[in-house]
């Protein structure tokens, strides 16, 4: 059957490599994916986010992701492609930095992919001080939001380019240990990049279906309904919440929580290297979320998550939102629950309107805003008014 999408500009066709998609879309077999249906789609697959407020809910930049989306599905392309680097550029880009400051970045490997690729965190250290704090940021859990892996790594280049003439960074880089893993899942990025770019999970190969949602598969033995609620039954799909058991779901948890490489080795790693903070960067929205995302319960450190959080608001404009991640949709499964639950004070950043920056001046302004925040964030650490009691700190 050829699928037709209906727009306001008449019908588009979709294209043959996107078949897949129209089928699950088309709900009453007639060919046409008509705005309804799209929009159905997008929301059961967490593509359109629903930000719930005291006024009711609100779709965040609903007409703008259905374009592009519908785009997509005619196999249309975006400049965004001309502008953002891959990921061998990426890691590239790392090892130039580790070259160029090799008394302040080094890089190592933590793990290998399903389809073979390096796992690669940045680590700047610029002093032997006791005590320092220390903060990961990683991006790219997710293969199509491209910019998050440009801002993670954007953090490392300018502060490293601001430590001799800037006495601030210096003071932030000299009391923090900063580990930086820009892209999480490289499998599904370069797929997403490069040949489906609405892809959003790892590319693990199933019996029925292809790829984990890596920000799904986060597990803790503290803490096992974090992964998944006693209510939801992994033989089912009818009970999911915050996750979905369906493999071809872009929800899909995995078969049984951490049982991806990339999320066992960062889990490993933060552990053995007894991280104390993260940031982890996704989009869209414009967003500064804390935990809880399974539960609106409070944690205890909601006050200091909205206080920090409204200071980093506070550098970017007041643009973006501070609120409990749930308040956007439940997740479960996902590492800002993992890394709270473990002890470890976490933010998610949702960056931007869409899943790909329309231009490369787009690209800049998200860059800057993820380093804004994030000097903030790093003060606020390095001031000791972020807590870091997962991991006794020696004071120098």
């Amino acid at each position: 059957m050829d699928y037709k999408i209906q727009t306001v500009r008449g019908f588009e066709k979709v294209s043959p490599k996107n078949i897949d998609y129209a089928k699950r879309i088309d709900r009453n077999n007639d060919g046409i994916l008509d705005y309804n249906e799209i929009k159905d789609y997008l929301i059961k697959n967490d593509d359109l986010k629903v930000v719930y407020t005291r006024d009711g809910s609100k779709i965040v930049n609903e007409g703008q992701i259905i374009r592009e989306f519908t785009d997509f599905l005619a196999d249309k392309p975006i400049e965004a492609q001309s502008f953002i680097r891959d990921y061998g550029q990426i890691v590239e880009s790392m090892k130039k930095l580790a070259e160029k400051y090799p008394d302040k970045v080094s890089l190592e490997v933590i793990g290998k992919t399903f389809e073979g690729r390096d796992l690669v965190v940045m680590k700047i250290s610029t002093s032997n001080k006791e005590g320092k704090k220390s903060l990961m940021i990683t991006g790219l859990h997710h293969a199509r939001e491209w910019a998050t892996g440009e801002a993670a790594l954007n953090v490392a280049e300018k502060l490293l380019s601001e430590y001799d003439s800037n006495e601030v960074v210096k003071n932030l880089l000299d009391n923090t240990d900063l580990y930086i893993f820009p892209v999480v899942n490289p499998d599904g990025y370069e797929y997403s990049l490069k040949k489906s770019r609405w892809w959003r999970k790892n590319r693990k190969v199933f019996e029925k279906g292809v790829g984990v949602d890596l920000n799904r598969n986060y597990y803790t033995p503290k803490d096992p309904t974090l992964y998944r609620q006693p209510n939801d039954k992994p033989d089912s799909t009818w009970d999911d919440y915050g996750a979905s058991d369906e493999v071809n779901s872009d929800t899909y948890r995995g078969p049984y929580g951490a049982s991806e490489e990339e999320i066992k080795a960062l889990e490993k790693f933060v552990n053995d290297k007894k991280i104390q903070t993260v940031i982890d960067i996704h989009s869209y929205g414009n967003m500064i979320l804390f935990p809880w995302g399974y539960t609106s319960d409070p944690t205890q450190w909601d006050t200091i998550y909205k206080e920090v959080g409204n200071e980093m608001n506070g550098v970017v404009g007041k643009k973006y939102r501070v609120m409990q991640s749930i308040n956007l949709y439940p997740t479960t499964g996902a590492s800002q629950d993992y890394h709270h639950a473990e002890g470890r004070f976490t933010y998610t950043f949702e960056i931007g309107n869409s899943f790909f920056p329309s231009s490369k001046k787009e690209l800049e302004q998200l860059k800057q805003e993820v380093l804004d925040m994030t000097k903030v964030f790093l003060k606020n650490l390095v001031n000791g008014k972020i807590p870091t009691n997962k991991y006794e700190v020696i004071q120098s």
